[in-house]
């Protein structure tokens, strides 16, 4: 069932992979990092004679198209690769993502085109952009030759949607008119994140710390960052836990005991 921590699956062909961080933690709050993991990305499906066909990067998780005949392989050399930068860049440790990484291969043009689709659906789903060209870290702008400073950095394959929908016009209209049935997974299912953005929310905790890197704040700085985020703002306590990368039954724990403190004072 398992290979050194990744779980047997189907290798070649077109196919979806999706993880996320370790609790839904927030994984990317610098674009040095967004660009690290798309190198990482570009410079390992060369060697592993891989194409990147749709990609988008997210705060907490990640969405990729690829055409490969070595999934495993190719996937757990970007995982691991971009973990010990991760790690070593911000002095943490442990998984970053997930694992295993999910998969789906898609056999048929009208199944990877909704694949595609559905991906560069995301930031719209989130309701962070009103027009997917807006979100800089997806493969939108690569399509029918667009011009985007990430072409440095990856390669991505839009012959098959260019060829398809001939037009940005028509592209467009299915990004926004067409609902993707029977995707594997539903990102934005549950609406725990709608009361405030995680940018505008890491606005706010970049402010509260004085710009310090919350994995270099102490436990106690940590903890009253915390409760001022639950006490000052609209943020949920997932929310707070993903980018705070704590357990949200710790957070949750933080919080309750502090609400005594707070109604005595």
């Amino acid at each position: 069932m398992w290979e050194g921590g990744y779980v047997k699956r189907v290798q070649e062909g077109s196919i979806h992979v999706y993880f996320r961080g370790n609790n839904r933690q927030n994984v990317f709050y610098e674009d040095a990092d967004r660009i690290s993991f798309l190198s990482r990305c570009g410079f390992y499906s060369n060697k592993y004679d891989s194409v990147v066909q749709e990609f988008v990067l997210m705060d907490n998780h990640v969405h990729l198209q690829l055409q490969t005949n070595q999934l495993t392989r190719l996937m757990k050399s970007i995982l691991v690769s971009f973990g010990h930068y991760y790690n070593k860049k911000h002095n943490t440790s442990g998984n970053l993502f997930q694992s295993p990484f999910n998969s789906v291969c898609k056999y048929s043009d009208e199944w990877k085109i909704d694949s595609m689709l559905y991906i560069l659906q995301n930031p719209l789903a989130a309701e962070i952009c009103k027009h997917p060209k807006e979100y800089k870290w997806s493969s939108y702008n690569f399509h029918f030759n667009g011009n985007t400073p990430l072409k440095k950095y990856i390669k991505v394959d839009t012959d098959l949607i260019d060829n398809y929908f001939k037009k940005t016009k028509k592209l467009d209209s299915a990004i926004f008119e067409r609902k993707i049935k029977n995707v594997e997974i539903d990102e934005y299912k549950h609406k725990q994140f709608d009361r405030l953005s995680n940018s505008e929310l890491f606005g706010i905790i970049s402010s509260l710390t004085s710009g310090k890197s919350i994995f270099n704040l102490t436990k106690s700085e940590l903890e009253d960052l915390i409760i001022k985020l639950n006490a000052e703002t609209n943020a949920s306590m997932f929310q707070i836990a993903s980018l705070t990368h704590e357990n949200y039954d710790y957070v949750r724990k933080i919080c309750k005991t502090a609400e005594p403190l707070r109604a005595n004072n």
